[in-house]
């Protein structure tokens, strides 16, 4: 598939998702059926009208069987040993924060990656299978887990169940960044957008 979008950075998230989605022979009627995201605002998207959130972003992901890094245009290659390099990294803009993929996009068990979160930030509520750590590497963040929110800071660390209802917010006048892994589970509980 990397042939067919190619490793420019400079793809955006519409080309990208675009692509996937046609190369699968998939109708916007089947993805939306898949993610939970509805027709209209899975073609706002790939018309480059709106920018996923990051919960979309991951139900876009699993739905068409892709890594999030491979929705974000990272490189691949076929060595047993992924290397992520800053020079290398493609990194997107969403609705309220920048993320960037630090997995080996070919991943299907482990995602990891860099989400800066603009201020005033707040996440929608995400479930999905698996379990997520959140390690905050700048600023401040509060973290909502079945309604328990935690407020971390710069070296602060969260792991939980993802099951469970979960959202990120920078509740300052400052971006925050955090480290994201997640374990996938093999679907997501979804819910209509």
């Amino acid at each position: 598939m990397s042939d067919l979008i190619g490793t420019n950075p400079g793809n955006s998230v519409a080309t990208i998702l675009k692509a996937y989605r046609t190369n699968r022979a998939m109708t916007l009627a089947q993805v939306s059926k898949l993610s939970g995201i509805s027709i209209a605002h899975l073609s706002r998207m790939e018309n480059g009208e709106r920018s996923p959130s990051v919960k979309i972003l991951l139900q876009l992901s699993r739905a068409l069987g892709v890594s999030m890094g491979e929705l974000a245009g990272a490189p691949t290659t076929e060595s047993e040993v992924h290397i992520s390099r800053i020079s290398e990294r493609a990194e997107i803009s969403l609705e309220d924060s920048q993320m960037i993929s630090l997995s080996d996009p070919r991943s299907t068990t482990l995602q990891a990656i860099e989400l800066t979160l603009m201020p005033g930030r707040r996440g929608e509520p995400a479930m999905h299978l698996g379990e997520e750590w959140i390690h905050v590497l700048k600023g401040k963040v509060d973290v909502s887990v079945d309604g328990l929110v935690t407020s971390l800071q710069k070296g602060d660390a969260l792991h939980f169940r993802a099951e469970r209802a979960h959202f990120v917010q920078n509740p300052t006048g400052r971006p925050a960044t955090v480290l994201v892994v997640s374990s996938i589970g093999s679907a997501a509980l979804r819910a209509n957008h």
